[in-house]
C-alpha cells in the first residue's frame, strides 16, 4: 500500500508534467510552421498557414498581423492579387496605423508597374515620421519609382530626405547625363548588319552578324555560279531570315540597353537595403532592416 502510495506521489505528477510539456511543443511547433516553411523558401505554402493561423486568432490585434505575414508571402511567391487580398483583410481586422502594410503595398504596386500608387505609400511613410530605417527604406524606393516614371529629378529629391544615400545620388547624376538609345535608330542601323548591336555597345552580336551575313552570301554566290538552284533557295532564305533578324536586333540591344541602364542606377540607389519580418514577436510583426 506505502508503495502505491508513493508510486502515485511521486510518478504521476512527473508524467503528467511530461504530457503537458510535450502538448505545450507540439502546439509551439504548430504555430511556427508558417516561419518553417518561411525559412525553406516555401513562400506560397508558408502564405497558406499565416492565413489558417489568422483566420483562427481570437482577437482582431492578432489577427492583423497574421493576414499582414500571409500577404508578405504571398507577394514573395509572386502572388500579388492574392497578397492584395490578404492585406485587405489585415486592414479589416486592425484599421489602426501598422507600418508594414504600406511598406508592403508600396512594394506590390511596383511589382505590378502601378508607379503613382507606389509613389503614394511610400510619401506616406515619409510624411508619417516613421522610424529612421523606414524613411531610409522609403526614400530609395521612392527614387526608384520615379525613375521609372521618368523622372530623375524627383528621385534625386527623394533621396534629400535620409543621410546615407550619396551614391544613390551619384548614380542619378549619371542616368541623367547619360542618355537612352532609340530602338528605332537601332533597327535603321540594323539595316547594315551589324551596326544596330554597335549603337547599344553589343559588339560581339554585331561581329557575329556581320560574320554570318557574309557567310550567307558567300554561299547564295556560290550555288548561284554552280547554278544549284535549290540550295540557293534555302541560303537565300537563311539570308532574308537573319538580315530580318539583324533589323530586329538593333531595336532589341536598343530596349536591353536602357533596361541595363535602369537596372544598373536602381541597384546603387538601393545598395544592401532591404527588410524581412522578424517572426520571434508573432503575432506581432516587426520588420528588419538591413541597409
Amino acid at each position: 500500500m506505502k508503495t502505491t502510495t508513493r508510486f502515485r506521489q511521486t510518478f504521476l505528477p512527473a508524467g503528467l508534467a511530461l504530457f503537458l510539456w510535450a502538448g505545450a511543443c507540439a502546439s509551439g511547433e504548430a504555430e511556427n510552421l508558417a516561419v518553417q516553411l518561411d525559412g525553406d523558401g516555401r513562400s506560397a505554402e508558408a502564405a497558406l498557414e499565416f492565413r489558417r493561423q489568422a483566420l483562427e486568432a481570437g482577437t482582431p490585434s492578432d489577427r492583423g498581423p497574421l493576414f499582414w505575414a500571409s500577404a508578405y508571402e504571398y507577394w514573395k511567391a509572386g502572388q500579388t492579387d492574392l497578397a492584395e487580398k490578404m492585406l485587405d483583410r489585415s486592414e479589416d481586422s486592425l484599421a489602426d496605423s501598422f507600418s508594414p502594410r504600406p511598406l508592403l503595398r508600396g512594394e506590390i504596386a511596383i511589382a505590378e508597374k502601378r508607379y503613382d500608387e507606389s509613389a503614394y505609400h511610400w510619401e506616406g511613410l515619409l510624411a508619417a515620421e516613421e522610424p529612421a530605417d523606414y524613411e531610409r527604406y522609403a526614400a530609395r524606393r521612392l527614387a526608384i519609382v520615379n525613375l521609372r516614371r521618368q523622372n530623375p529629378e524627383g528621385a534625386l529629391e527623394a533621396l534629400r530626405s535620409v543621410p546615407d544615400a550619396a551614391a544613390g545620388a551619384a548614380a542619378i547624376e549619371k542616368y541623367r547625363r547619360e542618355k537612352d538609345k532609340s530602338p528605332m535608330l537601332g533597327g535603321l542601323l540594323g539595316i547594315i548588319p551589324g551596326f544596330g548591336y554597335f549603337y547599344s555597345g553589343e559588339y560581339a552580336n554585331g561581329f557575329r552578324s556581320i560574320i554570318l551575313n557574309a557567310l550567307f552570301i558567300w554561299g547564295m554566290a556560290s550555288t548561284a555560279e554552280d547554278e544549284q538552284w535549290g540550295f540557293f533557295s534555302v541560303i537565300a532564305f537563311g539570308e532574308i531570315t537573319w538580315y530580318t533578324g539583324s533589323i530586329y536586333g538593333g531595336v532589341d540591344s536598343a530596349a536591353r540597353y536602357n533596361r541595363r541602364r535602369l537596372e544598373d542606377c536602381e541597384r546603387d540607389i538601393m545598395g544592401q537595403a532591404s527588410f524581412e519580418p522578424d517572426w520571434k514577436e508573432l503575432p506581432l510583426v516587426q520588420l528588419r532592416f538591413k541597409f
